[in-house]
């Protein structure tokens, strides 16, 4: 386990670059400059809040090691899926609509989510 030497401290930074990466993922896929604008906000006050309400006492590193566990695999899979999603953005940018995710699609999203749960975990 990479993280077994982890202070309070290094907690604290791993999460909140973890909701820095988040917004940046989620930001990258809004079309207009407010909805941009809106994602990196409540991504960023949504971070900001948990870690503030979780962030001391008794439970605070697991608190953070749960946040953490639940915005990496988000952002990681952004980049994974960084084709797929341009794609998409291309057709809705050109005017067309967006295409419908298949069941294997969904399958294999789903597989590459706990794949890399299951990744951050173990490191």
């Amino acid at each position: 386990m990479l993280t077994a030497h982890f202070t309070l401290t290094h907690w604290w930074i791993a999460a909140i670059l973890s909701g820095l990466a988040l917004a940046a993922a989620v930001q990258s896929m809004a079309t207009k400059p407010r909805d941009k604008l809106i994602a990196t906000v409540s991504v960023l006050l949504a971070t900001a809040l948990y870690t503030a309400l979780r962030g001391s006492g008794d439970g605070a590193r697991q608190a953070l090691q749960l946040f953490i566990l639940g915005t990496l695999p988000l952002a990681v899979l952004r980049l994974v899926f960084a084709g797929y999603l341009r794609r998409q953005l291309a057709l809705k940018h050109s005017g067309q609509p967006m295409q419908e995710m298949t069941g294997k699609q969904i399958a294999i999203f789903f597989a590459s989510f706990v794949a890399v749960v299951v990744g951050i975990v173990i490191l």
